[in-house]
């Protein structure tokens, strides 16, 4: 059985516009992954394999075309708290079908289908971890450091430099960082927390 939105602390019982959880509503993403990333951290690259994208997309703001109907943000056990979002919930979605009339003729048939909105599939797929809970003081820019490195090797890799004394330097640091990931987790300063969307007024 389906639950309304109505029904929850959070929804206001007034529009909230449409639906915004990356960001294409208010200005574009700002905090991804908690803050590790920056606001164009989620953009394409203007290459020509990506020629006609929709702009938003390339900008990382995955617009979504639904009313919101329900203020939330992300909480973790820990206390851990994200930024409010205004995001839809399940709404009747129309899809199509072909159906044969004969002689080599078929018409289109429309149907409604009940569909999940971002409320269902962010705490579905996307909240798995939080991630001041996986990078909690200093291994937050760790993290940051390893994923410039990895850059820099693919640099080097796609120069043909992926054996040069540059290249080992770095992987020998990244070891480095692996291994003092594995000691946080080893003494539980990193852990994996649970994050469930928490309605808000």
């Amino acid at each position: 059985m389906i639950q309304r939105l109505g029904n929850y602390p959070g929804h206001t019982g007034i529009l909230l516009g449409r639906c915004d959880p990356y960001g294409a509503e208010s200005g574009g993403p700002k905090r991804i992954l908690g803050g590790l990333h920056g606001p164009a951290s989620a953009a394409l690259p203007d290459a020509p394999e990506y020629a006609g994208i929709p702009q938003n997309v390339m900008e990382g703001e995955w617009a979504c075309q639904w009313p919101a109907e329900i203020r939330v943000r992300m909480e973790c056990k820990c206390g851990h708290t994200g930024a409010v979002m205004a995001l839809c919930s399940w709404h009747d979605q129309p899809t199509y079908r072909g159906e044969h009339v004969g002689a080599g003729r078929f018409r289109r048939i429309r149907t409604m289908i009940r569909v999940p909105g971002h409320y269902e599939e962010i705490q579905r797929r996307q909240a798995g971890a939080c991630p001041r809970c996986l990078y909690p003081g200093k291994y937050g820019a760790w993290y940051k450091e390893l994923f410039a490195m990895q850059g820099q090797l693919a640099q080097l890799r796609d120069i043909g430099q992926w054996y040069s004394p540059r290249a080992a330097d770095i992987r020998q640091k990244i070891e480095d960082l692996v291994a003092g990931f594995d000691e946080g987790n080893a003494r539980g300063t990193i852990h994996r927390c649970l994050m469930r969307l928490v309605p808000v007024s």
